[in-house]
């Protein structure tokens, strides 16, 4: 024979306190997670651009020929494209006309990561891009999205040597909707590119 126990159940009030200490958990520990996503996708995005600039100046190297680093104005696009006329164009033969072809590229940061200035000092004097650059539609050719990236306003470039050196020290700025950004330095001397750590913008 079963023993007659009563079986006794959660009462109301005992699932509203489960239900009150589980919002109040979930409350303090969400904003933190959303702050530390938020700011691994910064620096994810700001590293794929620091790659992107640092290959412009492996390409410059490699090609012989000056290649430009240019980022939309306030926006997500970027682009790796040569500055100088296209071997291609100049009779140079159909190798060198693959090697920039395949020197090219652009891409896009994610949503809610642009890029929220450009700063290029030119003989020691600070000059903020506005945006009025355009780039010869020429230059996108062989890029899948080179319709669009003509259609842009750009930053002003930043311009890589066959030896290594950029036309100017620079500063790109790549921030997200939380006003955090990540600063990145390209020192005109070596064409070495450098990324600071994340800030909070005041």
């Amino acid at each position: 024979m079963r023993a007659n126990c009563p079986r006794r159940g959660f009462t109301l009030l005992e699932m509203m306190l489960v239900v009150g200490l589980l919002a109040l958990f979930a409350g303090m520990t969400i904003p933190s997670v959303m702050r530390i996503l938020g700011e691994q996708k910064l620096g994810n995005s700001a590293e794929k651009v620091r790659a992107a600039v640092a290959s412009t100046r492996v390409q410059a190297i490699e090609s012989g020929i000056i290649y430009q680093f240019c980022c939309e104005s306030n926006g997500s696009r970027y682009a790796v494209v040569p500055f100088e006329p296209d071997h291609a164009n100049s009779g140079q033969g159909s190798q060198a006309a693959t090697t920039n072809l395949q020197g090219r590229l652009s891409g896009r940061l994610p949503k809610g990561i642009t890029f929220s200035n450009v700063v290029v000092k030119v003989s020691g004097t600070a000059a903020l891009a506005t945006g009025s650059q355009k780039i010869a539609s020429g230059a996108f050719d062989g890029l899948p999205d080179s319709g669009q990236l003509a259609g842009l306003s750009w930053s002003a470039p930043i311009l890589f040597h066959p030896e290594g050196t950029a036309n100017a020290d620079a500063e790109i700025t790549v921030s997200d909707l939380r006003r955090q950004l990540i600063l990145l330095r390209v020192r005109a001397f070596t064409g070495a590119v450098s990324m600071d750590r994340l800030v909070v913008e005041k």
